[in-house]
């Protein structure tokens, strides 16, 4: 068991529902949000050790919601993107607001375990 804790944010309740049940597997505790503005009222109530984030959702997007993030909360958790849509303009303004890594959907299992694993091995060792 891991321990570490992750919030993914994701109106996909499919994929939120697969990722979570794969993480947990793994040892890790998992809290799921269906859009931006829970994600950030998840973020207010309990401490993460990353966060795995769409980016195309209704009301707040990924992009509003690492640019809130960034600008409210400094030392806020790793963030990896999980989308379909990963350009390279993405992944630039994505570093800028804390992005660490990208997956692109449809998820590989074997590929979302591993980047969890390195992200949360690199930023608390």
């Amino acid at each position: 068991m891991t321990g570490h804790s992750i919030l993914i944010i994701d109106d996909d309740d499919l994929l939120c529902d697969m990722v979570a049940s794969l993480l947990e597997l793994e040892g890790y505790r998992v809290t799921l949000a269906h859009e931006g503005h829970a994600g950030l009222q998840a973020l207010a109530r309990e401490t993460f050790d990353l966060i795995l984030l769409d980016l195309v959702m209704p009301k707040m997007d990924g992009i509003q919601f690492m640019r809130t993030v960034h600008a409210d909360m400094p030392g806020h958790p790793p963030i990896v993107v999980m989308s379909a849509s990963v350009s390279a303009k993405i992944v630039e303004q994505g570093r800028g607001y804390g992005v660490t890594g990208m997956i692109r959907k449809p998820v590989d299992p074997q590929l979302l375990a591993e980047t969890v694993r390195a992200t949360i091995a690199a930023t608390h060792g």
